[in-house]
C-alpha cells in the first residue's frame, strides 16, 4: 500500500486455494505450504461449488497511517476467519458469517470487515478463509485506510438513505392511492417495490444488520424468498399494467402457469426450508432461466400493448430496460467477465432505482389518467340523474303504468332493477324478489313496450336508471351494490344520450 489511494483492491495479490476439507488455519496454512491445496485461478467469483477457500494475502505498509480496515464486499457468506502468519504460525484474529449473531462481527457493517494494524515499513501475510458451500460465492476484496473508510461509510449511509427513503415512499403512496381507489394495479407495484427493494436491501448487508440480526437461521433464507416474491408481484403488475387478460389472454394464461409455480414453491420454502438450502445449485442456475422468461414475457407484452397506448408502453420499455441492464451486468460481474473493482456499487441496484424512478413516472401519469375519468364520470353521473328525473316524469304521463310479459304475468315497470337475456329467455330482476321473473321474449322487443328510463347497456342487458348509482370504468353499480357490465358500443351511446 502506498501513495495516497483512499481504497486499494487485493485481488490482483492475492493467492487462492481450494479443498472440500473442512480444515483449522494452521492445517491450512501446512498443506499450502506443501503445495498439497489446490490453486485456482478465479480470485472474485467461483461461482456456484461446494468447496471451502484459503486466501493468502500478503500486505506492505508504505502508508504514515497503521490502522486499516479488510473488507470482503459480498454481504452473503456463510463463515469467515482471519489468521495472521506470525513464525509460520496461523494466529486466528477474527471469527464471523452470516451463521454468527450480527453483534458478533467485529465491526457493525453491512459486510464483512476486519480491523487491521500494520507498521509503517512493515509486512504481513494474512489467510483468510470463506466458506458457503452448495452456493455461489465471492470475496472481492479491499482494504481501506481507517480514516478512508469512515468517510466511505458516511457518503454511502447517505446515498443508501436517501435510495431506500425514496422507494419507501414510493411503495407507501402507491398503497395509498390502490387503497384508496381500489386500483390493484397500484397495490400490485407497490408490492414489487417492496419485496425487490427487501431483496437489494439483503443484497447490500442491511437485512441482516436491520432485520435478521438475531436470527441467523431466517437470514440464510430472507434474500431468496424476497427474491422469489418479488418475481411474484413483478409478474402481476405486468399482467395489469398492460391488461393482459384482454390484450394477450393466452399469453396471460402462460404466466398464470408461472405464478403458480411460484407460489408453490414459495409454500414448499415455508413448509420445508432445509430442502431449499440443499437444492440450491440447482435453483440458483433455474433462477436464470425464470428471469429469461419474466424478460421474454415483458417485452411481449409492451411490444402487443404499444398499438393500444403507445406513451405507456414505452415508458415500460424504457424503465424495465435499465433493470435487465443492471441485472445483465450484475451477472456478468458475478461471474468474472467483469472486473468488480470497475463496477461502482451493485449494477442491479442501481438498475432497479432507476426502473422505479421511470415507472412511478407512469404510475403518475395514470393516477392523472383515473383523475380525469373520475372527474369526466361525476358530470356524467350529474347528468345521468338530470335524465332520470325527467324519464320519471315521462313514465307517469306513459298511458300503459304496467308491461304484460308472454306469461300473462302483469310487472310493474318501476319494480323492474335490469333484465338480462338468456338465449331465447329474459331474466327480469325486481327490485322486491331475489328470483327473477322468466318470460320467453326478446330484449328488443320488450325494450320497445317499457317506459323510458330503460336504457341498453349490453347486448344482453337492459337497465333501469332509477337504480343506477353511478357509472365507472366500464360498469353501472346499482343502488344495492351490484355491478353491471357496460360495453364500449352502448357506453357511448349512453354517453351520446346524456349530453342531450
Amino acid at each position: 500500500m502506498s501513495g495516497d489511494a483512499s481504497v486499494y483492491y487485493l485481488n490482483d495479490v492475492v493467492q487462492v486455494n481450494s479443498t472440500k476439507d473442512t480444515l483449522d488455519g494452521q492445517q491450512a496454512w501446512d498443506r499450502i505450504k506443501e503445495e498439497e491445496m489446490e490453486l485456482v485461478s478465479e480470485k472474485v467469483n467461483p461461482g456456484i461449488t461446494n468447496l471451502a477457500y484459503w486466501i493468502q494475502i500478503p500486505l506492505s505498509n508504505k502508508l504514515d497511517e497503521t490502522e486499516f480496515y479488510l473488507e470482503v464486499d459480498y454481504a452473503q457468506l456463510d463463515y469467515l476467519q482471519l489468521f495472521e502468519i506470525r513464525n509460520d504460525s496461523a494466529i486466528q484474529l477474527f471469527e464471523t458469517g452470516d451463521r454468527f449473531k450480527f453483534d458478533l462481527r467485529p465491526l457493525q457493517y453491512r459486510n464483512f470487515v476486519f480491523p487491521i494494524k500494520i507498521n509503517q515499513s512493515d509486512s504481513k501475510l494474512f489467510l483468510l478463509n470463506v466458506d458457503k458451500r452448495k452456493s455461489a460465492v465471492r470475496f472481492p476484496l479491499k482494504i481501506y485506510p481507517k480514516n478512508s473508510f469512515w468517510r466511505m461509510y458516511n457518503q454511502e449511509t447517505i446515498f443508501y438513505g436517501f435510495c431506500f427513503g425514496f422507494l419507501g415512499l414510493v411503495v407507501l403512496l402507491s398503497l395509498i392511492v390502490g387503497l384508496r381507489l381500489k386500483f390493484s394495479i397500484f397495490i400490485w407495484y407497490a408490492l414489487y417495490v417492496l419485496t425487490f427493494g427487501l431483496r437489494c436491501f439483503a443484497k447490500l448487508g442491511y437485512g441482516y444488520q436491520f432485520i435478521t440480526s438475531d436470527y441467523p437461521e431466517l437470514n440464510t433464507h430472507f434474500f431468496p424468498f424476497t427474491t422469489q416474491l418479488a418475481m411474484v408481484f413483478l409478474i402481476m403488475y405486468i399482467q395489469r399494467y398492460f391488461d393482459t387478460h384482454q390484450t394477450m389472454p393466452r399469453f396471460n394464461r402462460v404466466m398464470n402457469i408461472f405464478l403458480a409455480l411460484f407460489v408453490g414453491s414459495s409454500i414448499l420454502w415455508f413448509l420445508f426450508p432445509s430442502f431449499i438450502v440443499n437444492a440450491a445449485p440447482i435453483l440458483i442456475s433455474m433462477r436464470y432461466i425464470v428471469v429469461i422468461t419474466i424478460i421474454a414475457f415483458a417485452y411481449a407484452s409492451a411490444e402487443n400493448y404499444m398499438r393500444i397506448d403507445p406513451f405507456s408502453a414505452r415508458i415500460f420499455l424504457v424503465g424495465y430496460s435499465v433493470f435487465f441492464l443492471g441485472v445483465f451486468s450484475q451477472i456478468l460481474m458475478e461471474y468474472g467477465a467483469i472486473d468488480r473493482s470497475l463496477v461502482p456499487g451493485e449494477p442491479l441496484f442501481a438498475g432497479f432505482f432507476i426502473e422505479v424512478g421511470v415507472l412511478s413516472y407512469a404510475m403518475i401519469a395514470i393516477l392523472m389518467n383515473i383523475i380525469k375519468e373520475k372527474n369526466k364520470l361525476a358530470f356524467t353521473n350529474i347528468q345521468l340523474g338530470n335524465l332520470v328525473e325527467k324519464f320519471e316524469k315521462e313514465s307517469k304521463e306513459k298511458e300503459t303504468p304496467y308491461v304484460v310479459l308472454k306469461s300473462k304475468a302483469v310487472v310493474d315497470p318501476h319494480r323492474i332493477r335490469y333484465i338480462q337475456s338468456d338465449d331465447h329467455y329474459l331474466e327480469i330482476y325486481l327490485n322486491d324478489k331475489d328470483r327473477p321473473e322468466i318470460d320467453r321474449n326478446k330484449l328488443s322487443s320488450i325494450l320497445d313496450v317499457l317506459p323510458a328510463q330503460f336504457v341498453q347497456i349490453h347486448r344482453s342487458t337492459i337497465v333501469n336508471l332509477e337504480f343506477v348509482k353511478t357509472i365507472y370504468g366500464n360498469y353501472l353499480l346499482l343502488n344495492d351494490g351490484e355491478e353491471l357490465k357496460l360495453s364500449r358500443t352502448y357506453k357511448s351511446r349512453l354517453e351520446e344520450r346524456l349530453a342531450k
